[in-house]
């Protein structure tokens, strides 16, 4: 017969004291009433008569060993003790352990303190407190008695306890991988099951928010999430198993691209380009692009980070990384990388610019103070009087070539030329095309008149 035991507060403390004083009287009623006459044998009985009685207690609980014994009417009991065995020793009257509880000698230190022993009558029940799992084992009652006159002789029933506390155990329903979405199924075993059993979950060594207990041992998860990861364990009692790790695995996320010194960098100038993600396990391959169009981009190449050891005016532009490992993979947001020209080029555009606009400046103002001087000499210039046009009467032809001969001679100075009106008047003639050849001699004349 298995019995458990469980001790969680000074409350229930109190009722399981209660609780064991019942069993004891109950317990010492039931072996007295056992056939035969217990008064003149030599016996030690447990809660089980012929059995070894087995007893599930968790850790911190308080545990209550029933136990009556008897010995011949001669005899005068003195010394009782409480041990377990140490070793392979045999199971008789004459071997020796480890003392839990002694009314007249040395203890095992790490019992001492803990044990209770009701000593009444025929009585030997001990109560063992804050039971740990060092405490499993069997435990027996031994007395000893003697007779007037006669050496002490000691007493073990073949008997005994047996201590069990749980070990308890958690595994994972899932042998592969476990990804994000899944669902999985934590189960705690233990290696005695009492009825009624309250498993306790814990992650990362605190209690499960929402989970106050959980029969049967499973505990379900899902869909998992990033945040499920951690280190789970279960408990009873005081008692917990020795926790698993649940990893949950998912495709990088928050993909960034870093830029070193600054996304504005001078011609020439070192830069580079870090992907940055979060992701489990962790990313195992990068590769760059450059964006060349809407929906077109330049592969760069691979690597978690792309350097440009003298950045070209033509490497301005947009760039992103895309980050991948065995669950999936993920593109980054667009940088912009800027390259200026360098500050020296640029104090030396600057200085030509400056000195061509200067220079101008100069060839204005020189152009302007020429014109002005030129307009004002000839402003001081002697205004010489225009000619007065001699009128000149031309009535033959012969007149007309004459004045041309004079007119022959060549004129180097504009100020030299002389002007004259010709008034022609034609000569009477019966012919009428004379009359006209002759105006049209004239016309030619005078314009060449003008000219000269």
């Amino acid at each position: 017969m298995i019995y458990f035991l469980e001790y969680n507060s000074l409350s229930y403390r109190a009722k399981a004291t209660m609780h064991c004083q019942y069993i004891l009287q109950l317990s010492l009623l039931t072996l007295l009433s056992l056939p035969g006459t217990l008064a003149h044998t030599w016996s030690v009985w447990y809660r089980d008569r012929d059995t070894i009685t087995v007893i599930c207690a968790l850790k911190g609980s308080s545990v209550v060993f029933d136990c009556i014994y008897s010995y011949p009417a001669t005899q005068k009991v003195g010394r009782k003790i409480w041990f377990t065995p140490r070793g392979n020793t045999k199971l008789d009257g004459l071997q020796q352990g480890d003392g839990v509880f002694n009314t007249s000698g040395l203890i095992k230190t790490r019992y001492s303190g803990r044990t209770e022993f009701y000593d009444q009558d025929n009585n030997c029940t001990l109560k063992l407190n804050n039971v740990t799992e060092d405490d499993s084992g069997r435990f027996f009652f031994r007395f000893e008695a003697n007779g007037r006159n006669q050496r002490p002789q000691a007493f073990t029933g073949s008997l005994d306890v047996d201590l069990t506390i749980p070990v308890l155990s958690l595994k994972l329903n899932e042998n592969g991988p476990i990804k994000e979405r899944d669902h999985v199924t934590l189960a705690c075993t233990s290696t005695c099951n009492p009825p009624q059993m309250e498993f306790l979950w814990f992650k990362d060594g605190r209690p499960l928010p929402g989970v106050s207990g959980v029969h049967g041992g499973q505990y379900l998860l899902g869909p998992l999430s990033p945040n499920d990861t951690g280190s789970y364990s279960c408990g009873l009692g005081q008692g917990t198993s020795t926790p698993i790790l649940l990893d949950v695995r998912y495709a990088p996320r928050n993909v960034s691209v870093k830029v070193s010194p600054s996304p504005e960098v001078v011609k020439g100038s070192r830069l580079t380009l870090t992907c940055s993600n979060n992701a489990n396990p962790a990313a195992e391959t990068y590769t760059w692009f450059q964006r060349t169009g809407t929906l077109t981009s330049l592969r760069l190449g691979m690597g978690k980070e792309h350097t440009f050891l003298e950045i070209d005016s033509d490497d301005s532009g947009l760039y992103f990384c895309m980050a991948q490992n065995a669950v999936g993979s993920q593109n980054s947001t667009e940088q912009e990388v800027k390259v200026k020209e360098s500050a020296h080029l640029m104090m030396v555009l600057a200085a030509f610019g400056a000195l061509f606009l200067v220079t101008a400046v100069i060839v204005v103002l020189f152009i302007y103070i020429k014109r002005r001087k030129l307009n004002t000499a000839e402003k001081k210039l002697p205004t010489k009087p225009v000619p007065q046009l001699q009128k000149a009467t031309l009535s033959r032809p012969e007149d007309i070539y004459e004045n041309m001969k004079w007119s022959a001679k060549p004129i180097t100075d504009p100020d030299d030329m002389n002007y004259a009106e010709l008034n022609i008047r034609p000569a009477p003639s019966p012919r009428m095309q004379w009359n006209n050849k002759e105006e049209d001699d004239d016309a030619v004349i005078y314009r060449q008149l003008q000219t000269h």
